[in-house]
């Protein structure tokens, strides 16, 4: 690969690192500047108030960071901006006052805190002047930063909640979908006609559900319930009592919040990768343990097995991570579990 320098050079870490060198060294020669006003300098001075203010930069930075740990903008900015500035006074003054006197040492000068407090003052006036004005500026982009991120997990999560409940219209509006319900239906009206009445709400319920909550980050325990009632009714009707949804969430947890057609893929899922029947039935279980939210079935999977893309695995996944930082747990042995953090 030929060698290109404004590659290297417009890398993010290069231009941080650049940044602080020049800052540095311009802010070193600007202190030295004032401090000697009307005296006579030197060209070494000039230099090694340069390379003196370039520590100062690196310190204060390298400080800021583990600050930033102990106490994060996020929780407590103004304690946060208090602390930084006097921190970065206190460490800043320590080291310029070090410089001093080792250069002091090394051109044998007598340099006496007594005598110099004239110059320790201007030195303190300046250092406090810049460790305000940098929190300050920190602070800003620290803010600016945060916004930004903020945004940008807003519309990578929309873009995840667009693509899943997208991924449930196709479900639903799919030929096969459609054909399997209309038969249903046809069968019905000759059967059953309250049953029939009840299947054709509830696959309206269906589409209503996922069309209102198209643009929702999140809805109620409650509500995704009574979704997964309405489409287990569509799948009971196809297939009697050979797949089975047994729900045990108590009313408090109901309460809670959980991404929009979160527990629907997943009772989709078990119906498409396992075998069941009359006299193997499947039961998907729905219940609370601890502080997450189960869905668990036995697994029996077919012959024809069909190959599993994880897309909605991947999706949940994904939308959990953006909104909590929590990841789902997955389980696969005999039975196939998911844990999902509840969302209070």
């Amino acid at each position: 690969m030929e060698w290109n320098y404004k590659t290297i050079i417009y890398q993010p870490t290069v231009i941080k690192h650049l940044s602080i060198l020049l800052i540095g060294f311009i802010l070193g020669i600007l202190l030295y500047s004032f401090l000697t006003f009307n005296e006579l300098r030197t060209v070494t001075e000039f230099y090694l108030s340069g390379v003196l203010g370039i520590l100062v930069c690196y310190v204060i930075y390298y400080s800021n960071t583990k600050l930033n740990q102990i106490l994060p903008f996020k929780k407590l900015p103004g304690l946060r901006i208090l602390s930084g500035i006097t921190w970065n006074l206190v460490l800043s003054l320590f080291i310029v006052l070090i410089g001093f006197w080792s250069y002091s040492k090394v051109m044998n000068h007598e340099f006496s805190f007594q005598e110099e407090s004239n110059v320790i003052v201007k030195t303190s006036i300046l250092l406090f002047c810049a460790a305000v004005l940098y929190n300050v500026i920190y602070f800003a982009l620290y803010a600016y930063n945060y916004f930004a991120k903020v945004q940008v997990k807003e519309l990578e999560l929309e873009r995840k909640q667009a693509e899943i409940q997208l991924r449930a219209l196709k479900s639903q509006l799919r030929p096969h979908f459609l054909f399997n319900s209309l038969n249903v239906l046809s069968s019905l009206f000759h059967k059953d006609i309250k049953l029939a009445e009840s299947f054709i709400r509830a696959l309206g319920k269906s589409y209503d559900y996922t069309l209102k909550n198209y643009t929702s980050t999140l809805v109620t325990v409650e509500e995704e319930l009574e979704f997964v009632k309405a489409y287990l009714l569509l799948i009971r009707t196809r297939f009697g009592n050979s797949f089975n949804v047994k729900i045990d969430i108590d009313i408090e947890t109901q309460k809670s919040f959980i991404p929009p057609l979160t527990l629907q893929l997943l009772i989709e899922n078990a119906s498409k990768h396992n075998f069941f029947d009359v006299k193997i039935p499947l039961e998907v279980r729905l219940y609370i343990e601890g502080d997450e939210l189960i869905v668990s079935n036995l697994k029996v999977e077919k012959k024809r097995s069909i190959e599993s893309t994880k897309f909605g695995l991947k999706n949940i996944s994904s939308r959990y991570s953006i909104l909590t930082g929590k990841r789902i747990k997955v389980i696969n042995n005999d039975s196939f579990t998911v844990k999902l953090p509840i969302l209070r």
